[in-house]
């Protein structure tokens, strides 16, 4: 159908204004600007309004974690099925028996010593889908990635489109984000510490955030902003301002590197030494630039490998009593970043724009970890689990699950349990819910990913929440 003239008007301004925004933010950090000053410029050149938006993330930023090769199993053990933790019982999969603490306010919740986030508001706790199907030893499982037909991970960086950023998304190692509508091309690194020399690199290319001014009046505005972004710098003539922005990589990379530089002070805040193990670590490093890189919006997303090991004899060599402790320490000074840290554009709390999901390829059996062969692989209903959190935009706790006896729950559209469990079913509700927190709640901009199912209310809390 058509769209209505005024419907393409509209659509016009908005993508004027958009770069209008775009234009302004890259051309005052070319300049030195201060950011606060830029702002001052739009309200003054531009409105009120184009002000606001430019100081407001549309989507939220995130960060993925795809715990490949078995090591998805690690996850189960601080965020245990709630049936399973609340049995007490030494013989099955969890490693502190008798040792659980429900969560009042959430969908069964179960909480224990190694589970991160504890002390967060129930409201901000994790939301746990039971969804998609085992894949084991797969690095890139596809049955908690695909959302009808598109990777979730490019879906998002489609959402977080309209949010300012240098890089969109960042890949780290062998993930894959495949492809979606309207999603960016990843820009990938071998490790946490990379993302420092890919900024380096990309800040020097911010000029290509400067978008068409085929609209008459828009150049207009782009051009009284340029004047008054030329006068704040303090420079006394035009050819002044031009070196300066014809020597802005320089300016921005040096400044990038220290900002961006993982440092002995940070290391220590999320106990990573010589006794962690080097996986963990590694989570651990990726978190602690992903704070600066979000703080300075450098990027939106980050996807990273976790773990990628195989812990069948985790039980049997005691590395369950390491290693998940381990896991929560990276985790709860991850979160403790993100709360002290203000985004320099919106000025809010990292932590309240921020959405963390884990998925991966098994969860191994959450009943037998010291079979014939270890930690066995299998699930009961060949199940699979997906982790978010979702800044408080999900319901948090269980959706579906694996009780102690082996019976597995799955749930419908609307949320409700289910006695039968449809693997692609679930994992489609669990990743529109996730691209549901991306887009702070907005059910109409998921809606060509979502396929028509209905997030807020269900799994999701509605927009005026």
């Amino acid at each position: 159908m058509a769209k209505h003239p005024i419907t393409k008007r509209d659509e016009r301004r908005d993508m004027s204004r958009r770069s209008l925004i775009k234009w302004t933010l890259a051309a005052g950090a070319a300049l030195g600007v201060a950011k606060a000053d830029v702002f001052g410029i739009l309200e003054k050149t531009g409105g009120k309004g184009i002000a606001h938006a430019a100081t407001q993330n549309p989507a939220r930023r995130s960060v993925h974690l795809v715990a490949g090769n078995g090591g998805h199993a690690w996850f189960g053990l601080l965020w245990p099925h709630f049936d399973v933790a609340r049995a007490a019982n030494p013989n099955l999969s969890w490693h502190k028996p008798g040792m659980h603490t429900d969560v009042p306010g959430t969908r069964n919740l179960v909480i224990g010593p190694d589970t991160p986030f504890a002390n967060l508001p129930a409201a901000r706790q994790m939301t746990m889908f039971t969804c998609g199907r085992n894949q084991t030893h797969d690095l890139n499982p596809t049955s908690v990635s695909d959302l009808n037909g598109n990777n979730i991970y490019s879906v998002i960086s489609a959402l977080q489109a309209q949010t300012n950023s240098v890089v969109p998304i960042v890949t780290v190692g062998q993930v894959d984000i495949g492809t979606a509508p309207g999603g960016a091309r990843p820009a990938n690194v071998d490790s946490g510490a990379g993302i420092v020399g890919l900024f380096n690199s990309a800040a020097s290319r911010e000029g290509g955030l400067l978008a068409s001014m085929g609209d008459a009046d828009l150049y207009k505005t782009q051009y009284d902003a340029f004047a008054q972004l030329n006068r704040a710098s303090n420079r006394s003539t035009q050819k002044a301002a031009y070196t300066t922005a014809s020597s802005a990589a320089t300016f921005l990379g040096t400044n990038l590197a220290s900002k961006l530089a993982i440092t002995p002070a940070d290391e220590q805040r999320y106990g990573i030494d010589g006794n962690m193990r080097a996986n963990v670590a590694a989570i651990g490093r990726t978190f602690i630039v992903a704070v600066k890189a979000f703080k300075m919006g450098l990027t939106n997303s980050i996807v990273l490998p976790a773990m990628t090991d195989d812990p069948h004899g985790a039980f049997t060599s005691g590395d369950v009593n390491s290693v998940p402790a381990q896991l929560k320490l990276v985790f709860d000074a991850f979160m403790a970043d993100l709360t002290t840290t203000t985004d320099d554009l919106t000025m809010q709390s990292l932590a309240d724009d921020t959405v963390i999901t884990i998925t991966g390829d098994t969860t191994k059996d959450p009943l037998t970890p010291r079979g014939g062969g270890g930690w066995e692989d299998g699930t009961p209903g060949n199940t699979n689990v997906v982790y978010v959190y979702s800044a408080g935009d999900l319901k948090p706790g269980w959706y579906g699950g694996v009780a102690r006896n082996g019976t597995v729950t799955g749930f419908n559209p609307d949320a409700t349990d289910s006695a039968d469990y449809r693997p692609a079913e679930t994992a489609r509700y669990a990743l529109a819910s996730i691209a549901y927190a991306i887009a702070k709640r907005d059910e109409r901009a998921i809606s060509m990913f979502a396929n028509g199912q209905t997030i807020s209310g269900t799994f999701g809390n509605p927009k005026d929440q």
